[in-house]
């Protein structure tokens, strides 16, 4: 049993180490090759990359079991850590031919308690999978990320015209191994989102899934 919760922990620190590290590379050829004067707005999202590949490393030795760290709480807006997730897609769609087209609407006050980090996580598995889902049909497609305060906390929704999730995507939506939805993928990616959401004593869910798209609802409580 041990043996098979180290083996997921290792998994879903590969998964998300080999995301975010993906970042890390881009932004460092775009340093290497270019001269232009966003050279200097790259450098620290380069930096911010590499500092989460380390924590991840660090949480997997402190804890060295599959549960993540309980969530590090904190008051902080929501659309700057929304906008670093789009931007990061952005770059990597902007490499194909019909890049994604991202839309974020979230008011600028917009706050909410809980892990930026982590929350950071969950978001860009939600994104960089729609992403990916786009860019396997061949064509362009959107994808809004939203949020809005409710009476008992907050709820973002992230929205994509991609082409629905298959069958054994929604039938093992959050089983780890089971539910990749495109070839090449384990299916990790909603998993480690759904288990970082209930960490806060929050919900994701899929709203719907269909041939005009996917959205997903994140809802966190104003407490943590």
């Amino acid at each position: 049993e041990r043996l098979a919760q180290l083996g997921g922990a290792v998994a879903k620190v590969s998964h998300d180490l080999r995301n975010i590290l993906t970042s890390a590379q881009l932004f460092t050829d775009r340093i290497e090759s270019s001269d232009d004067p966003l050279v200097k707005r790259m450098a620290p999202k380069l930096v911010n990359s590499i500092s989460r590949a380390v924590n991840l490393c660090e949480s997997t030795l402190a804890f060295g079991k599959a549960e993540e760290p309980p969530p590090r709480l904190s008051q902080f807006a929501l659309r700057p850590v929304v906008e670093e997730v789009v931007e990061t897609e952005q770059e990597t769609s902007a490499q194909t031919a019909n890049p994604v087209e991202f839309l974020v609407d979230i008011p600028a006050p917009l706050m909410v308690r809980a892990d930026s980090e982590q929350v950071f996580r969950v978001l860009s598995n939600l994104v960089r999978n729609a992403r990916q889902a786009i860019e396997a049909t061949g064509k362009g497609g959107t994808i809004e990320i939203s949020a809005k305060d409710l009476d008992d906390g907050s709820v973002i929704r992230v929205i994509d015209t991609g082409p629905g999730l298959p069958k054994r995507a929604r039938e093992n939506l959050f089983a780890a191994f089971q539910g990749g939805a495109r070839k090449g993928g384990i299916g990790l990616g909603l998993v480690i989102a759904a288990e970082l959401v209930r960490g806060h004593g929050g919900v994701l869910e899929l709203v719907r899934t269909d041939e005009d798209g996917t959205e997903f609802r994140i809802w966190l409580p104003h407490g943590g």
